[in-house]
Order: structure tokens, then C-alpha cells, then sequence
């Protein structure tokens, strides 16, 4: 494969890859940014690219680690203190017909909520369709790491949509 195959084949990746920046960051011109960053890495070093079939993976893992060395170089950010799911008696259930239904703010504001690792695995996994193992090749994870993440994720992911179809989502975002 010679560098104009590779840009062909990398740049078809280009909406997926966007998508997957603006959910990591939620600020579309941050977002840019990272998809032009990930793309200048990934031109500079095309040869090390092995195999043309794990370019996708290849590219979301530069991006991934680009949004991770940019985040540690800023200041700390406040956080939102998310509840333990793990206690919850009994989480709330949200059906597929209500998911359907829901406004796609306030299912972006729902992810929001879910801690970073948790957030991109489900991305990953769920959004577009990355197996468990190629989730983990790009977050450098074990596999169980990333189950258990997935399933983390699911939980708090029902209870956040749970508060927002019952009228309660409001209240949680002010802690």
C-alpha cells in the first residue's frame, strides 16, 4: 500500500471518527481539532500500519490517545459524582420504545454522565460496532476490563435515562 492508498483508506473513516471525537470531547471545534490531529499522526507514521483491514482500529486508538495526552495536560476538571450503581436496589428500567422516543439531547446529556472509560467503551462497543477485543487493542485493556466497563456503563447508562424519562435527570446534574 503506498501513502495515496493509505489516505484513501484512512480519510473513508472520516464521519466515524468524528462522531467518536465529538462524543470524547462534547465541543464540536475540540472535536476538529482531535480529527485533524489524529489524521497528521496517522499520515506521518502510515508505514507502521501493518495491515490495511486494522486501519479503523488504528485510527480510533490515535484519537483516543490524543484526547487522553490532551486531558492530562490540561488542568483537572470538576467532575460529577456519579452514584454507585452497584448499590442501588433496584435500578430503574427504561424500555426500547422509551430510548426511541427520547430527544437525542438528553441522551447525549445521559453519556455525559458516565465516567470517561466507561463512556468510550460503550461508544466503542455499541455505537460503532468495535468487538471486545478490538476494544481493548484501542484502550489497551484487557478484555474483561472491557466487559466489565460495558457493563458498568449499561447500568449507569439505564438509571441516567431512567431519571431523565421520570423528570429526576435535572436534579442529579446539580450535584
Amino acid at each position: 500500500m503506498n501513502r495515496d492508498q493509505f489516505a484513501e483508506l484512512a480519510l473513508s473513516y472520516t464521519n466515524e471518527l468524528t462522531a467518536f471525537a465529538r462524543r470524547l470531547t462534547s465541543n464540536r471545534a475540540d472535536a476538529d481539532d482531535l480529527v485533524q490531529g489524529t489524521y497528521e499522526r496517522a499520515l506521518r507514521a502510515w508505514q507502521t500500519l501493518r495491515e490495511p483491514g486494522a486501519c479503523r482500529t488504528w485510527l480510533f486508538r490515535i484519537a483516543r490517545n490524543l484526547f487522553l495526552n490532551e486531558r492530562r495536560a490540561q488542568a483537572a476538571r470538576l467532575e460529577l459524582q456519579l452514584i454507585d450503581v452497584d448499590q442501588l436496589a433496584d435500578p430503574p428500567l427504561v424500555s426500547a420504545d422509551v430510548v426511541e422516543r427520547l430527544d437525542a439531547r438528553v441522551l447525549e446529556d445521559a453519556l455525559s454522565t458516565l465516567q470517561l472509560d466507561q463512556r468510550e467503551a460503550l461508544l466503542l462497543c455499541d455505537l460503532w460496532g468495535f468487538t471486545y477485543a478490538e476494544i481493548a487493542e484501542i484502550t489497551g485493556v484487557p478484555v474483561g476490563t472491557v466487559r466489565s466497563r460495558l457493563a458498568r456503563a449499561r447500568a449507569r447508562l439505564v438509571c441516567a435515562l431512567g431519571d431523565a424519562v421520570s423528570g429526576r435527570g435535572h436534579s442529579r446534574r446539580g450535584r
